[in-house]
């Protein structure tokens, strides 16, 4: 269940209810941060952590590198979910408007420290131009060179991401038709999510995580599931 608004989240929700003429900002908010953190988290760990737990892990990577290369791929993380977040919502039309506002809003929330950094707005720029499929690919190049354990990721984890960010983003706006198409899509990519004895594949409020499967974002055990 999603948290209700910090205290640093208040002038956000005022700002996006005041653009969006709207008087539930605080929930909308709320919901669409927790999702976001939660995915957030469950792709560093596939493809930080995971890799080492099912494969082992590779001797000649330092802590140093490691850690440096954990906070490249959680930026990278962050910049895609952003891109990712704004093209659903415009596209479901959840917004009233079809400007830039809503990005730069998303831009000023998740990256408060690191929004006017040229390498920001330039991985930005770059993914907001790409179509799905080649944005997709460039996800996946760039976590690989953050980590280099990212490569023996399944390719499902890099198709399964962005509809588990456009998911969290219509259950944020109440969109529950899209929502429930997303996971269509996702059971196209994974047939088997339907199979967790503990969730049942079912959509889950944002920021709820199923521990059996991974759901919203499935282990290797599910990924790899014959």
């Amino acid at each position: 269940m999603a948290s209700p608004p910090t205290t640093s989240q208040f002038k956000a929700v005022h700002e996006f209810n005041t653009h969006e003429s709207r008087s539930d900002g605080a929930r909308v908010v709320a919901s669409l941060l927790a999702g976001m953190d939660t995915l957030s988290d469950l792709m560093v760990d596939r493809v930080a952590i995971e890799p080492g737990t099912m494969y082992g892990v590779d001797s000649m990577i330092m802590p140093t590198s490691f850690v440096q290369g954990h906070a490249i791929a959680t930026l990278e993380i962050e910049l895609l979910q952003i891109v990712q977040v704004a093209e659903a919502a415009h596209a479901h039309k959840y917004l009233h408007t079809a400007d830039d506002w809503f990005t730069r809003w998303l831009v000023a929330v998740r990256l408060p420290e690191r929004r006017n950094e040229p390498a920001v707005i330039s991985r930005l720029a770059v993914y907001k131009a790409q179509p799905a499929d080649a944005r997709r690919l460039s996800f996946e190049t760039a976590l690989q060179r953050a980590l280099p354990q990212a490569a023996q990721a399944p390719l499902a984890l890099f198709r399964l991401f962005p509809l588990a960010v456009e998911i969290a983003t219509a259950i944020a706006f109440g969109g529950a038709s899209d929502a429930a198409a997303g996971r269509k899509q996702q059971r196209d990519v994974l047939p088997n999510l339907a199979d967790c004895t503990e969730c049942r594949g079912a959509l889950l409020e944002n920021g709820e995580e199923c521990r059996q499967c991974g759901n919203p974002l499935w282990k290797f055990s599910w990924l790899t599931a014959e």
